[in-house]
């Protein structure tokens, strides 16, 4: 039987495109002639005043050091103030509260979501507060270092799979520190979306198995401005259009503690993927498995001249089923690209055909057929690779993958005989399907 997934809920969460309203157009171009050049003059003044407060409060320690009780009077009594003022001259007038925060000890771990835009960061650690969960290559240079140092982020590096396993070690390690008295926060999708959706939840906040506490970033109608992904409007272009607003709505909501099960103590994933869902229940947006491979692929399809949507695959719930390598999937996408020569993110039977040298004839129809899920008489790059894997990776001979085929088609009354099956597996050989580059 042919695998089927369900459709995602949301087919391309990395792309994003303005569009603007009548009424909204006016308020910013009202906004690019009086408050844009005001708030520009108060943010050169104050951000650097703020980045050196920030400075001042982690003079003297390393990346990984504690803050004394002195340094952290300073980062609350002035470097905290110096934050929400810039945040105000950016267009944030208020920010709303919506729920509690549960103390350090009834919830050390705080999942924030959705993770829309670069500078999430810096509302989380300005008006939340709390030791991020961070890339390492924050750490490497020096404006973000100073960000690092004073607000004591937890440093993961995510450059291997070797790297990537020790995350649970730097979790457990924070959360076992009785000098440690803030809760650790992390954007758990692991990377930007476009915010209308929630992609899928990473394990590093969930590998502890200890309760958490979801935090939403509500945006409400500036989350167009907010926005900034693989496929999107420069970041510029966001804060600018930002500035010229009179007030971005930003609503942080508190949700109920997590409390998990004997099995998400267990499985990570399970316990990711149930808060997951809890959050887009109380954001009323959907959820689906995309990841930042997603977003990679994206960015290689408009490399080859595909739309964006070709590469997002839904990795979280794909990549697992076929067993390819980020790697593997990219010289899968690099082939369909050569086929799909209209570059339309999906591929017809007459552009198969051509591509390995096959006649149109009923068996390939047929074969054709068994992977368009879609019914729409093309195949897209996820059905693409679902019958690539089916029918290659899963057989060791040749001999059985003649079989496969076979068996599959001719469950369809005189839809083949072994002679098509052969003539289609020799034409393949020679248009070289063996995932080298084409």
């Amino acid at each position: 039987m042919v695998r089927r997934f369900p459709e995602p809920a949301v087919w391309n969460p990395v792309r994003h495109r303005l569009q603007f309203t009548p009424l909204e157009i006016l308020e910013l171009a009202i906004g690019a002639v009086t408050l844009l050049p005001i708030r520009i003059v108060c943010l050169i003044i104050t951000w650097p005043l703020t980045m050196f407060s920030i400075y001042l409060a982690g003079i003297g320690s390393r990346v990984g050091d504690r803050l004394s009780p002195l340094q952290r009077l300073w980062l609350f009594k002035v470097s905290t103030p110096l934050t929400r003022l810039c945040f105000f001259f950016f267009g944030f007038l208020w920010v709303k509260y919506k729920g509690k925060r549960a103390p350090h000890q009834e919830a050390p771990v705080n999942v924030v979501a959705p993770h829309a835009s670069p500078h999430d960061g810096m509302f989380a650690g300005g008006l939340i507060y709390g030791s991020m969960l961070s890339c390492k290559e924050l750490a490497d240079h020096f404006v973000t270092r100073i960000l690092v140092i004073a607000g004591e982020l937890v440093i993961v590096d995510r450059s291997s799979a070797e790297a990537r396993a020790k995350v649970k070690d730097a979790v457990l390690a924070f959360l076992q520190d009785p000098t440690r008295q803030t809760h650790l926060m992390a954007f758990a999708e692991g990377t930007c979306g476009n915010g209308e959706s929630l992609l899928c939840f990473r394990r590093g906040s969930f590998l502890a198995g200890v309760p958490v506490q979801p935090i939403a970033l509500d945006f409400g109608s500036a989350q167009k401005l907010a926005s900034w992904t693989f496929d999107g409007n420069h970041v510029a272009i966001g804060v600018l259009l930002q500035l010229c607003r009179l007030h971005t709505p930003l609503t942080i909501r508190f949700l109920d503690v997590y409390y998990p099960s004997e099995a998400e103590k267990e499985d990570a994933t399970l316990f990711a993927d149930n808060v997951q869902a809890v959050m887009a229940r109380a954001l009323n947006i959907p959820h689906t498995r995309h990841t930042y491979e997603d977003g990679v692929l994206a960015m290689k399809a408009m490399e080859l001249g595909l739309p964006s949507s070709a590469g997002t695959i839904e990795c979280g719930a794909v990549k697992p089923a076929l067993g390819l390598s980020g790697d593997e999937l990219a010289d899968q996408l690099k082939r369909f690209a050569a086929i799909n020569t209209v570059k339309d993110a999906s591929v017809t039977v007459e552009q198969m055909a051509s591509y390995f040298a096959w006649p149109v004839q009923q068996h390939v129809q047929s074969l054709f057929n068994e992977y368009d899920t879609g019914h729409c008489k093309a195949l897209t790059f996820r059905d693409f690779l679902f019958g690539l894997v089916d029918l290659t990776h899963a057989v060791p001979n040749r001999e059985e993958l003649e079989s496969k085929i076979y068996e599959r088609l001719s469950n369809e009354k005189g839809a083949v005989d072994r002679s098509g099956v052969l003539q289609l597996l020799e034409s393949a050989d020679d248009a070289d399907v063996s995932g080298e580059d084409a």
